[in-house]
């Protein structure tokens, strides 16, 4: 290549580096505020009020860090047990929202376990610590310790144990189980990525505070995800505490199976967030678009049809078959379907 080629390209390439590093300290001067709002402001959330859990074993355990969350260990209504479930509330709720979301899993020979997250309910509340909708290091470490709180009952399941969460407890339930390997099988209900939403949240708020003109458009959407990064690295310092990469940890639960509830009417958590998060995720896998539903709300908008993807998953995930104690490893039940509905 001849020597003024040679400088031409060396010339376009830095002059390319410029363009990328003066767009993204734009970019970063004038979102670095909205990205941190995004963080750590909460949105109006409506969490589900239910009874008490009643018949259960109220109980009480340690996490990793000296803190002591609630518990309720309800046994299965049928005199013996299929398996055992773990319930993740939704950011400001609390254990009892199992009932309603999970309750009926007891008629079916599980055992249910549900506990209340740090500053939620009546666990011991973190001094100087806001809980905020995303998941981070807190929730994942309090599940954990109900898992190890599991492990070390003397009614412990061999077997390990399902997990069902609900918003920011789906996430929870997400990124233990790709760590945690007998954790047998995962339902959500509503669950979102950290980084998938922070990107829909930048793009779709580009124009608006970043200016209309054709700048942030001729932008590679990398250097939207680097300012979402670095946003959420910021705040991570600030606040003291870390948000997991949930695309991440998705993939890593097969073949473990993974079932995602999502409302098709989620203003918060776009089905198309949704099924961004689903692509991560190795078979076996199913995604339920429920029409008409906003987020968290998919069971009040058919309470019929959503039991029978929740009981009809676990039932067939089960470590055991109904009333014989043997390994559910033959002809499993008639799921939901391998197909993803709404996709």
């Amino acid at each position: 290549m001849p020597s003024s080629a040679l400088t031409t390209l060396l010339w376009s390439i830095a002059i390319v580096f410029l363009l990328v590093g003066l767009a993204l300290a734009y970019l970063w001067i004038r979102y670095a505020p909205i990205i941190g709002r995004i963080f750590e402001d909460s949105p109006v959330f409506r969490p589900l009020r239910a009874d008490p859990l009643e018949g259960g074993e109220e109980v009480r355990f340690p996490t990793a860090d000296g803190y002591s969350l609630a518990g309720t260990y309800l046994r299965s209504r049928q005199g013996s047990r299929i398996g055992v479930i773990v319930f993740c509330h939704e950011f400001l709720g609390d254990r009892s929202s199992a009932g309603p979301y999970a309750g009926t899993l007891l008629d079916l020979g599980f055992d249910l376990f549900s506990f209340d997250f740090r500053n939620h309910g009546e666990s011991d509340s973190e001094p100087g610590h806001s809980p905020l909708q995303w998941t981070s290091n807190r929730e994942t470490r309090d599940l954990k310790a109900a898992l190890a709180y599991l492990r070390n009952r003397s009614d412990a399941d061999p077997a390990g144990v399902g997990l069902f969460g609900v918003s920011r407890g789906g996430a929870t339930a997400m990124a233990v189980a790709a760590r945690e390997p007998r954790v047998w099988g995962v339902v959500t209900d509503s669950a979102f990525p950290t980084r998938g939403t922070m990107t829909a949240y930048i793009l779709r708020w580009a124009e608006i505070y970043v200016g209309t003109g054709p700048i942030w458009r001729a932008m590679p959407l990398f250097v939207f995800k680097f300012v979402g990064w670095a946003g959420r690295k910021r705040t991570e310092r600030r606040l003291g505490r870390r948000f997991p990469d949930i695309e991440r940890a998705v993939a890593r639960i097969g073949p473990r199976p993974l079932l995602m509830i999502h409302g098709e009417k989620d203003n918060y958590i776009g089905p198309d967030i949704a099924r961004g998060l689903f692509a991560h995720v190795q078979e076996p896998k199913e995604l339920w678009i429920v029409a008409g539903a906003k987020h968290n709300r998919s069971r009040e908008v058919d309470p019929i049809a959503y039991r029978e993807h929740v009981e009809n998953f676990f039932r067939r995930y089960a470590p055991r078959r109904p009333g014989t104690g043997k390994e559910a490893n033959e002809e499993p039940d008639a799921a939901v379907g391998s197909a993803a509905t709404g996709i």
